[in-house]
């Protein structure tokens, strides 16, 4: 630590330095992430309130309510009503509660033991470490689908939860929700959705007369849903969500905290300070953009999606895994080869993309910073890439 302190104009010119080599949304290179640049508003408002803490509720009061009015909003756009729920740091944390209630909730299994599928995000993995539960992984069919008939004959008596995914990691997809919640009818399991990324494209989606599967609140027996503002919601970097259908849970998985300057409440964040500020920007985000908002911003990524699919389709040696169910885009090899050296020679040439060995597949996420030229270029490069290693003579 130095022993004086530097004037600000030195401090911003070090860090301008510093900061040299960070990518930015801004530019074209960015096409692999499933973050992007938060909407002018929420910056301008998270500035304005950066000081909240929703770790003391009782201290603020306005902001807490506005968590309240916020989860609620968000609960009826998944299609549910009462719903519970907390803005957290993101999917991950979102995860590890849902994994937690599940746990809590089969106090009597000594093993306990939660079925989700092989697309599942490494998030469960994390979480199912810290809270010793064993993760049985459903296979997923030649489609990359969810295999109904492998997740039943997973169902034992140390099983206390299942996962479906409503937008996975990898391609986008949504599980059998639906399918999933008949085969555990009266089965009494936990049943959590990951739509960490598919939260807020699927509802605005079906707005759009997309056919999308029952994937929310609405199928009798989901619990509680992972959605992360901070993917497809524009909001402030980190801001995840967690909802809950089930109001008494709380009773039985809550903390009390008795030592709060703003009095004792009780709470399932496994967080102490939380920012209220992202909270209040994402109140503000949803107010400003409105469902004619989010169905444009969804829209003009969808469009982008189908443009980048048609090119996709016209590169010899290159084809798509999956026709894609969202702004989420699966690239490989039209005979099987590795797509690692792909994914060297386009790194080569900045573009930032997500790689999936697993999968033998390269991922494009069409976010809103990414627009039509930068896929054009994109697309014109993968072209010549293709041709160089000579995959359209394989």
């Amino acid at each position: 630590m130095l022993k004086h302190g530097l004037k600000k104009r030195e401090i911003l010119k070090i860090l301008e330095k510093k900061l040299r080599s960070d990518y930015s949304y801004d530019s074209y290179s960015i096409l692999g992430s499933m973050c992007t640049k938060p909407l002018d508003i929420g910056i301008e408002i998270y500035e304005k309130y950066v000081s909240k803490n929703l770790g003391d509720p009782g201290l603020f009061l306005g902001t807490a309510a506005l968590e309240k009015e916020l989860v609620s909003e968000i609960g009826k756009l998944f299609g549910g009503s009462n719903i519970l729920g907390t803005l957290t740091t993101g999917g991950s944390e979102a995860n590890l509660i849902a994994l937690r209630i599940a746990k809590k909730l089969k106090p009597n299994i000594k093993f306990p033991e939660v079925i989700l599928p092989t697309s599942a995000h490494v998030s469960f993995d994390k979480a199912a470490d810290m809270l010793g539960i064993k993760l049985r992984k459903v296979n997923l069919k030649e489609s990359y689908n969810f295999d109904l008939n492998h997740f039943e004959s997973l169902i034992n008596r140390n099983t206390c939860g299942v996962v479906g995914i409503a937008g996975s990691t990898s391609l986008g997809l949504v599980d059998p929700i639906e399918k999933i919640s008949k085969i555990i009818e009266d089965k009494n399991l936990f049943f959590h959705v990951d739509a960490a990324f598919g939260g807020f494209v699927l509802p605005f989606l079906k707005y759009l007369n997309y056919r999308i599967p029952p994937w929310d609140f609405s199928v009798k027996n989901v619990n509680s849903i992972t959605a992360d503002p901070h993917k497809m919601g524009l909001g402030l970097i980190p801001t995840g969500g967690f909802f809950l259908k089930n109001l008494p849970i709380l009773e039985d998985i809550g903390y009390n905290i008795p030592y709060l300057a703003g009095g004792n409440f009780k709470h399932f964040n496994l967080t102490g300070t939380r920012s209220g500020g992202s909270v209040i920007a994402f109140w503000a985000i949803i107010k400003s953009l409105g469902l004619d908002g989010f169905k444009k911003i969804v829209y003009n990524c969808m469009e982008n999606t189908k443009y980048l699919s048609k090119q996709i389709n016209e590169i010899k040696g290159i084809k798509l895994v999956t026709k894609p169910i969202m702004n989420i885009v699966g690239i490989t090899t039209e005979k099987g080869e590795s797509v690692s050296k792909l994914d060297v020679e386009l790194r080569k040439r900045n573009w930032m993309l997500g790689k999936f060995e697993n999968f033998n597949l390269i991922r494009v996420v069409v976010m809103p910073h990414v627009k039509r030229v930068h896929l054009e270029k994109f697309c014109e490069d993968l072209a010549w890439i293709a041709k160089d290693l000579k995959l359209h003579l394989n």
